[in-house]
């Protein structure tokens, strides 16, 4: 018989990425007792979340903004580090831009349809629930729209895709309904981190072994553990990898796997859509919009606009952008031109005062972020039960997680967490088992 404890102590993981899977898993691994070395290839840890502490006096969220929902693991952090939140928009906040006017929430009713933008799900869940095959989005409220007769006009088509591209990832021509019918959604609203959500990363992190500027170039494994080069020349041995690179990462196959991965872990890498989600951060000197509007729904490119520090006592006129789809693909393709013309959106809304007040944009492109290639992923028609396949371990040495192998609660922060706990406990269970012999 051999002391579990032991067993698991002389274990040495590479986590490959600090965001918040390999930070989660990270934790879990080194509170049992095993050796973990974190690689990240950028010159900060967070991943996808990033928070600017030079926009505004209060911290705004380049990345992942908001806790999603009342009772998500993230709650045992931010009580563990006292940390404060404050709560977000209701649907009632939300201004709509639609036929070249700006509606207020009590107006939207009046919108032709307008209820597709919130029921979009629930038509999705009715045509799976109903047995029906797998189909896009766009493809089953079409549907739905013409046995119904509602008036799926173009401009409420743009609105509702503009509500499914942002929230899901992916436009709603390509989101497929049976991958959106496997998440849930964790009710009690969403919320925002005061100090930041990297203040909460940054305390997870302490104690942890991190290399920074350290980008993977190749994993070579065997039943012998892995050994890791990284573009910097230098070689990490291991018992373990633990890979928590974003999916547009692993599809463009900047990190090579030597033997390769196995055929139906790429098919769920390549059968899983890597969605672009942009943001655009707009500073202005003055506020010059309605004082009771916390964010708009638009038909425009640039979709979706609220404001960062909504029910802050100390929050600045700053309002944000975030745009998904093809309307990311949009702006990313404009570079140096995607703030101007997020600007000329502001002014086709709220007429001349927003060039008037118009201080400083940033365009955050995660699209094109050389170490993400993606704002978060999203299920094709087609994709389900992919992310399952993607986060199942490769013959007990290579282990996946990421915000893409949660089934359930992908593009999240809390989906990401859970699946670092999880792949964690993966990495621990065959060393009991051994231990126990």
């Amino acid at each position: 018989m051999t002391d579990s404890t032991t067993a698991q102590t002389s274990l040495h993981v590479i986590v490959v990425g600090a965001g918040a899977a390999g930070i989660s898993a990270a934790r879990s691994l080194q509170d049992t007792g095993c050796r973990v070395t974190i690689l990240e290839a950028r010159d900060r840890i967070g991943g996808r979340v990033q928070t600017a502490y030079d926009l505004a006096p209060h911290p705004v969220e380049l990345g992942a903004e908001y806790i999603h929902g009342a009772n998500v693991v993230t709650w045992d952090m931010v009580r563990q580090f006292n940390l404060t939140t404050v709560s977000d928009v209701t649907k009632d906040d939300f201004h709509i831009y639609f036929g070249d006017r700006i509606h207020s929430g009590d107006e939207k009713s009046r919108i032709p349809s307008f209820h597709l933008v919130d029921t979009y799900e629930d038509i999705a869940i009715d045509w799976v629930e109903q047995g029906r095959p797998d189909a896009s989005v766009h493809d089953v409220v079409t549907k739905w729209a013409e046995l119904n007769n509602a008036d799926l006009s173009p401009d409420l088509q743009r609105l509702v895709n503009s509500r499914v591209s942002v929230r899901e990832g992916g436009d709603w021509a390509r989101l497929g309904v049976h991958g959106m019918y496997e998440q849930n959604d964790n009710p009690g609203g969403n919320f925002r981190i005061k100090e930041g959500y990297t203040a909460l990363l940054e305390q997870a992190v302490a104690g942890l072994n991190v290399t920074l500027n350290t980008p993977v170039q190749s994993i070579l494994w065997s039943q012998d553990g892995v050994q890791i080069h990284s573009t910097t020349g230098q070689i990490f041995a291991a018992d373990r990898a633990l890979v928590t690179l974003p999916l547009g990462v692993l599809q463009a196959q900047d990190v090579r796997f030597t033997p390769s991965l196995p055929p139906e872990k790429q098919a769920a890498i390549n059968g899983l859509g890597a969605g672009h989600v942009d943001k655009i951060a707009m500073r202005f000197r003055e506020r010059f919009w309605p004082q009771d509007m916390a964010g708009i729904l638009t038909t425009l490119q640039s979709q979706i606009w609220w404001r960062p520090g909504w029910r802050r006592d100390d929050e600045a006129p700053l309002l944000m952008a975030i745009i998904g789809g093809d309307a990311a693909l949009h702006f990313e393709s404009l570079g140096a031109d995607a703030v101007p013309e997020a600007l000329d959106h502001l002014s086709a809304m709220f007429g001349e005062n927003a060039c008037k007040h118009f201080e400083a944009g940033r365009f955050i492109s995660w699209g094109t972020d050389r170490w993400s290639k993606t704002g978060y992923s999203y299920g094709l028609v087609k994709g389900a039960g992919l992310r399952d396949q993607l986060a199942q371990p490769v013959d007990d040495i290579l282990f996946f997680a990421g915000e893409a192998t949660h089934v359930t609660h992908s593009g999240t922060v809390h989906g990401a967490i859970e699946s670092g706990a999880r792949a964690a406990h993966e990495i621990l269970k065959p060393e009991k088992l051994k231990a126990d012999i």
